[in-house]
């Protein structure tokens, strides 16, 4: 899945490396709200890929949950580094890729077509 042509981890290194620039800058971030809106930016691009699969796929946002609630742990003063909010992060999305794997099929036909995909509302 893409937003704005680009993966969603893309997305999230952009605002983890723009936090830091701005702390870089001068802007008075505190350790925790660095974390608080790194948190708030999993999250949301969490629920993303979760609204984006389809209402039965929720698995996707697990992922973006877990990374969200460390990282909001953190803001809270848990003593965790971001190699174990990383190594956790991963931990878990290679265990629902390898779930998953053998749940989904490509959207797409074989000769490359886009196949529609259902919606997470009914009109």
């Amino acid at each position: 899945m893409k937003l704005f042509g680009r993966e969603p981890a893309v997305w999230l290194g952009l605002v983890a490396v723009a936090v830091q620039t701005l702390v870089a800058w001068g802007v008075d971030l505190s350790e925790g709200q660095q974390a608080g809106v790194n948190a708030v930016a999993t999250l949301a691009m969490g629920l993303a890929v979760a609204v984006a699969s389809a209402h039965d796929q929720i698995v996707p946002a697990a992922s973006g949950l877990l990374v969200g609630v460390l990282q909001l742990a953190v803001s809270f003063g848990f003593d965790l580094s971001q190699d174990k909010i990383a190594t956790a992060g991963a931990l878990l999305t290679a265990a629902l890729a390898a779930y998953l794997r053998t749940q989904v099929t490509a959207p797409v036909t074989a000769d490359g077509a886009r196949v529609p995909k259902a919606t997470v509302y009914s009109k």
